[in-house]
């Protein structure tokens, strides 16, 4: 029978290398977990600027429906009872959709001045468009 002959500081250097890849797993694990809550600021922050944009879009869409409805004398287009406003009833719940935005347009007229106002929203962003024409 052969020994073999271990030299004395061999098991404290197997537990010093299991201790160095236990903390180093720690380490790593706490980066991803940083790395996944910083990214989640930034996706809220992207979906925000992309719920402005559809807000926005949703706005020029229906400017250009009233306008549309207005300028080719086409009548009432979208239903609503009146020509050269987009769902103009104080009913949220019966604005169109454009996109993934939904619009409102209201229009006014006093004396010589035409007043077209477009709400476009889309999740939390809101956004108006006025057109102010004196004929």
């Amino acid at each position: 029978m052969t020994m073999t002959h271990r030299e004395p500081g061999h098991r404290s250097r197997r537990g010093a290398a299991v201790v160095a890849t236990i903390v180093a797993l720690v380490v790593l694990n706490l980066v991803v977990v940083t790395m996944v809550f910083a990214s989640g600021r930034d996706q809220d922050l992207s979906v925000r600027r992309l719920e402005t944009v559809q807000a926005f879009y949703a706005a020029e869409a229906g400017m250009n429906m009233a306008i549309r409805e207005t300028i080719t004398g086409a009548g009432d287009e979208d239903g609503d009872g009146l020509a050269g406003t987009v769902s103009d009833d104080a009913d949220d719940n019966t604005d169109p959709t454009v996109g993934w935005g939904r619009v409102a347009v209201v229009q006014t007229a006093s004396g010589t001045r035409f007043t077209v106002t477009s709400r476009g929203r889309a999740g939390s962003a809101r956004r108006e468009i006025r057109l102010t024409i004196d004929y």
